[in-house]
């Protein structure tokens, strides 16, 4: 399959420096952490795509081994907060919620059947995406819903985009 170059769109474009912090937040803890993905829904020639711009992270994750997975201290209430006052400092009242980010410490990079649950329940606009960060294997990758397939979601290409 051929791509048109000049008519392509990637799904998501993510500030370098964006995914640098998170990389970072990641590797310096031991359990899965949380956080938003913030940024603007564009349109290009009917195409809908997302550019990331921020993210939002509150620490405090405490590790279920229940469910093996990461619970997550705070309340949405906490996120809303932070949200509200981020679009107020940066004077742009377009900003959204465009996904969400956590890492798998080792795990590798899917989306487990939690998260599927936590996409379709918090983030289940078309536009909305997870970034799943494997610190431990130095790998990250971009997903979002997808009923058609098997597991429920499907991986999608990305760009990074760099002011340097």
């Amino acid at each position: 399959m051929t791509i048109d170059a000049k008519n392509f769109v990637f799904p998501v474009y993510i500030e370098e420096d964006v995914l640098n912090y998170i990389k970072k937040l990641c590797i310096k803890n031991e359990l899965e952490i949380f956080g938003y993905l913030i940024g603007n829904i564009l349109k290009w020639k009917e195409i809908i795509y997302v550019v990331i711009e921020y993210q939002l992270y509150i620490s405090g994750a405490v590790h279920s081994h229940k469910y093996s997975t990461t619970q997550i201290e705070g309340t949405a209430g906490k996120y809303e907060k932070k949200f509200q006052k981020l679009k107020s400092k940066k004077n742009n009242e377009d900003l959204r919620i465009v996904g969400w980010w956590h890492s798998h410490p080792d795990f590798g990079c899917f989306l487990s059947s939690t998260d599927v649950d936590t996409q379709r329940f918090f983030f289940p606009e078309s536009y909305q995406v997870a970034l799943v960060v494997d610190p431990i294997k130095k790998y990250y990758k971009f997903f979002s819903l997808d009923n058609n397939s098997e597991n429920g979601y499907k991986p999608i290409s990305f760009a990074i985009i760099s002011r340097k």
